[in-house]
């Protein structure tokens, strides 16, 4: 192979040079067009912190769909065509691997778990805990997440009598914290009724420092210790203790007598069993075991909540679109308000509106990854080393892609939608692709569908009045900023 590497059996270097140029490639980074710099800064300075994603986007619209950005002195190849983009995720990670400065920041915090590890590491902590969030497994939970979302319904029903404006986007991520620590650790926190959280408010802040640290040039806080800096640090400290107290309650019901399980039911009862199993090569240390776990907390919370805050924006801003799903959550529903697993299936408009959705506000709206080895995107020549940005949400943005791009058109997502606007489902992103396709899906959709669900069926949704419109924040997962809906309840509800 490329780059000096070791031997590679011939298939499985046919298999990861399958999406390289057909050719040589014919172009190398210094040929392709980008934004202009700074010396030794080069486009560092045009990333706010909260705002990134944007300014990438911008760049994709004003050089195309392959340019070259510089973070530092360092030229990082952006990739929007869909097709290359699908090609680098297929190649994941044996020749793509996320850029070493997340690994590191993740690695400060004790989180190499199945979200920052890469190679051999990854590839076990998959075999382990994959299966747990297969859909059949997934659906066990579902009692759970539906005595939560009841939870959830009450709460907004008491904001709808009081006729106030809610934060719905804190409302979420308690909700989605409770869901996650009920299903992955067998622990209901019940943030929703006990109000403001230790364990959240920890998160939130190891939220913020997580997206810092990792699109800083300079690892500064190793040699200055800002504010900022050290609540992030007394943030991990504090969930690092909640988490191991999870894990100490958890070991105990396992090895717990006549009330031991006699399977794992629980993604941290599973992990608790592969560390202490008797195969050596498939043990989980106790550093991946509160690795995954604190992954599982920042993935369930971040996610699915801003995915579900973005949705009741949609809801609130587009009257059409919440009369029509609506109209199949009466019909599919009856007289229950909170549907069962067999009517969320069933909710096929719904379901559109979260695809739809998550096309124009994926919670990750692009990936840093770097190539292991010389290879090449397209007839582009990308040495070991540099750096690859997939810009996976601007993908499914491209006309050529989604007619009317720009557009919130569920019905496109619907089987007998008009067949005269391009449709390419296997171009919208939102949960990655290739081998490290997010494993959390089926469980995210899920939620989706049992929440909007109890939502149209119970609640009409407004938005607030706002003085500003609401903005795409990034913080770890993008988010809205400034939303506030305004429940109001249904006669029939």
């Amino acid at each position: 192979m490329k780059g000096g590497m070791n031997a590679t059996p011939p298939a499985m270097e046919d298999a990861i040079g399958r999406g390289e140029a057909a050719a040589r490639p014919r172009r190398t980074l210094a040929d392709l067009p980008g934004p202009p710099g700074l010396p030794v800064l080069g486009n560092l300075l045009a990333l706010h912190p909260d705002r990134w994603h944007l300014e990438f986007e911008r760049w994709w619209r004003a050089h195309g769909d392959l340019f070259v950005v510089r973070m530092g002195r360092q030229p990082v190849l952006v990739v929007v065509d869909g097709e290359l983009v699908r090609d680098v995720l297929q190649r994941r990670p044996a020749v793509f691997r996320r850029v070493r400065a997340i690994e590191a920041v993740s690695r400060e915090a004790d989180m190499v778990g199945l979200f920052s590890a890469d190679g051999d590491a990854w590839r076990k902590q998959r075999q382990l805990i994959h299966p747990t969030f297969h859909p059949r497994h997934v659906e066990g939970f579902f009692p759970s997440i539906r005595d939560i979302t009841g939870r959830l319904r009450e709460l907004w029903a008491r904001a709808a009598d009081e006729r106030a404006a809610r934060d719905v986007l804190g409302d979420l991520m308690r909700y989605s914290v409770d869901v996650t620590s009920s299903v992955a650790f067998g622990r209901d926190l019940n943030t929703l009724e006990r109000g403001a959280d230790a364990l959240q408010e920890h998160l939130q802040r190891v939220f913020l420092g997580l997206n810092r640290r990792m699109l800083a040039p300079l690892p500064y806080w190793r040699y200055l210790g800002l504010p900022a800096d050290r609540a992030y640090d007394r943030a991990l400290v504090a969930v690092k203790r909640l988490i191991l107290d999870l894990v100490t309650a958890a070991r105990r019901e396992i090895e717990g007598g006549a009330d031991r399980p006699a399977r794992p039911r629980t993604l941290l009862e599973l992990m608790i069993a592969a560390r202490d199993g008797e195969d050596p090569r498939a043990r989980l240390s106790d550093a991946e075991v509160y690795a995954n776990v604190l992954t599982m907390l920042l993935a369930g919370e971040d996610t699915t909540a801003n995915t579900l805050a973005w949705i009741l924006y949609y809801l609130g801003s587009r009257p059409d679109v919440q009369a029509r799903a609506r109209e199949e959550v009466d019909r599919v529903l009856g007289g229950g308000l909170i549907p069962t697993l067999e009517q969320c299936k069933r909710l096929e408009y719904t379901a559109a509106v979260t695809q739809e959705t998550l096309r124009l506000r994926s919670a990750a709206p692009l990936l840093f990854l770097e190539a292991n080895h010389d290879t090449a995107v397209g007839d582009v020549a990308v040495p070991a080393g540099a750096g690859v940005v997939a810009l996976t949400r601007a993908t499914g943005r491209k006309p050529e892609y989604f007619g009317d791009p720009e557009s919130f058109r569920p019905e496109r997502w619907l089987g007998g939608a008009p067949s005269t606007l391009p449709h390419e489902p296997r171009m919208a992103l939102a949960f990655g692709g290739g081998p490290r396709v997010c494993p959390g899906r089926a469980m995210a959709l899920l939620e989706c569908a049992v929440t909007v669900g109890m939502v149209l069926r119970s609640f009409t949704v407004h938005l607030a009045d706002h003085t500003a419109p609401v903005q795409e924040r990034m913080a770890f997962a993008m988010q809205p900023e400034g939303l506030r809906i305004r429940f109001t309840k249904r006669a029939s509800a």
